[in-house]
């Protein structure tokens, strides 16, 4: 696994090369804020590990949108709430692990473990906007509308100048849109 970077006062992404996705970390002086989970319960662990090599802060975790691979890791943060909007929660709890590892684990090394990741639903529900306070910085969450998914949500770091959003902004090879609202996606 590849290590954090900071990119703004107390905000590191990490880039993980398996379907190429990005993690944040936020950083307070009393909590912290993991956006994104990442697709098995081995990929959550080794992120896990990088993200106590920066805290040791009671974690919340953001999904920024339903797909497995940025979500399927948060049982692995057991002890942290885990935000995501309604749709986003709504369609998580209808995954199916062994589906999704025999669709993707042909192409991708790593994914065959899909398969034994067990799905840990959102517990904190964000329909349009919600602070999460981590002591001395607010992180707001926020549903811009439907764009790659009924259920994107956007974490925006004022102080920081950054925002995180998920796949709503996709870099890496073309949009997805099996499940995204096209003509809404530029607004959102």
């Amino acid at each position: 696994m590849t290590s954090f970077a900071e990119v703004a006062d107390r905000v590191f992404v990490l880039r993980y090369p398996v379907l190429d996705v990005n993690v944040t970390l936020v950083l307070g002086d009393e909590r912290a804020l993991l956006v994104d989970t990442l697709a098995t319960t081995e990929q959550a662990r080794e992120l896990a590990t990088a993200v106590a090599t920066l805290t040791d802060r009671p974690l919340a975790v953001v999904n920024t949108h339903h797909h497995f691979d940025h979500c399927f890791g948060n049982a692995v943060f057991a002890d942290a709430p885990v935000y995501a909007h309604p749709e986003a929660a709504a369609l998580l709890a209808l995954a199916d692990p062994a589906e999704l590892c025999r669709e993707w684990a042909p192409t991708h090394p790593g994914l065959d473990r899909l398969r034994t990741t067990e799905v840990r639903v959102p517990d904190r529900l964000v329909v349009h906007e919600q602070a999460v306070d981590l002591g001395d910085r607010v992180v707001v969450l926020c549903h811009p509308g439907r764009g790659h998914t009924a259920g994107d949500l956007v974490a925006h770091v004022p102080d920081a100048g950054v925002v995180v959003a998920g796949d709503l902004v996709e870099e890496s090879g073309p949009p997805q849109f099996e499940d995204a609202f096209p003509l809404e996606w530029p607004d959102a």
